[in-house]
């Protein structure tokens, strides 16, 4: 009855059987099987290589052992699991911003809008009311005619004011040429 050797030079290569590989880890044969289906390095059928293991796994460096292998340096397997590691910390981010806005702390973009896009109609009403309301006070104290300029006037002022709310920036109010004789 022959034992195979737990360990040998493989192309320079120290290498484990299965069973030793297994014992020097404290992993089970599935275990190593799995990585085996994820890429693990293995010269030969039942051989592992030691130390390309243990640099696949990242517990060794170029460097030596690390704990924290340079992520250039890392298997597919590793980044794929930083990668997954990311993306649920951010799904976790996103459902706490979800519950923030069922608690109401948030209300949803479209219904800011359209609150605001009413909000400013009856703003927007109000202001063109005033004209209309100053030429009918002032017309018992002064005539038609000069109630009816200032009633233009505020309209004119109530209609930049609200210009000023639909741009972007810093709103400027144009240069208004003088009239003739007035």
């Amino acid at each position: 009855m022959s034992t195979k050797q737990p360990a040998k030079m493989i192309n320079g290569k120290l290498c484990f059987t299965t069973g030793a590989m297994c014992e020097t880890l404290g992993i089970t044969r599935e275990t190593l099987s799995r990585w085996d289906s994820m890429g693990c390095p293995k010269v030969a059928r039942g051989w592992w290589p030691f130390r390309e293991v243990l640099t696949w796994r990242g517990v060794l460096s170029a460097s030596g052992f690390t704990s924290d292998a340079e992520p250039s340096q890392q298997n597919l397997y590793r980044k794929k699991l930083a990668a997954e590691a990311r993306l649920k910390e951010q799904k976790a981010e996103e459902a706490e911003f979800k519950n923030t806005i069922v608690r109401s702390d948030y209300i949803p973009k479209d219904e800011a809008a359209a609150e605001l896009k009413r909000s400013y109609s009856v703003l927007k009403r109000s202001m063109l009311a005033y004209s209309r309301q100053i030429t009918k006070s002032l017309s018992s104290y002064i005539d038609s005619v000069t109630a009816g300029r200032i009633g233009n006037m505020v309209t004119e002022l109530s209609l930049d004011a609200l210009e000023q709310f639909s741009i972007k920036g810093v709103f400027t109010a144009p240069k208004k040429k003088a009239k003739g004789g007035q």
